[in-house]
């Protein structure tokens, strides 16, 4: 498994900014220069879980395109897959429905591995707002990271 180097910001990126970025690639969008900056910076990690892995894949065949294999194929790459600790899990249920499995896996992955969820879904207000995790919205992480332009 991948360890993240010292001083390093750490993210789980939320399948929606993944399709963001593969929806229309021919159009200019931030969510692709985000995903690309999360990928190039040395100074960034990226953790996940084997089901967010297969969220990645199944957009990536369904918005087919050059851009969808490409960041997918960066993304396995860069992405330190870990398995979740049942005890995350349980936390994390208790702060999202219990119908979205995938998003108690994705938030139990950054409560074990410390790190910051990046999404616009819903699903997680509740936990950010505990503050059990650090959530950003998109636009949040566009602008931390790539400064406002």
């Amino acid at each position: 498994m991948k360890r993240p180097k010292r001083n390093t910001q750490q993210f789980l990126v939320d399948t929606n900014v993944f399709i963001a970025a593969i929806k229309n690639p021919e159009k200019k969008v931030r969510s692709l220069d985000l995903i690309i900056e999360l990928i190039d910076n040395e100074k960034i990690s990226l953790v996940g879980n084997d089901l967010l892995l297969l969220e990645f894949e199944k957009y990536s065949e369904k918005f087919k395109s050059e851009t969808a294999s490409y960041l997918l194929k960066r993304l396995k790459d860069k992405i330190a897959v870990v398995d979740v600790n049942e005890d995350h899990i349980k936390t994390s249920s208790e702060y999202i429905p219990k119908a979205e499995v995938v998003d108690i896996i994705h938030a139990a992955t950054c409560i074990q591995e410390s790190s910051i969820l990046i999404t616009n879904d819903k699903h997680f207000d509740k936990i950010s707002e505990n503050s059990i995790i650090e959530v950003w919205k998109l636009n949040k992480a566009i602008e931390n990271l790539l400064g406002k332009t």
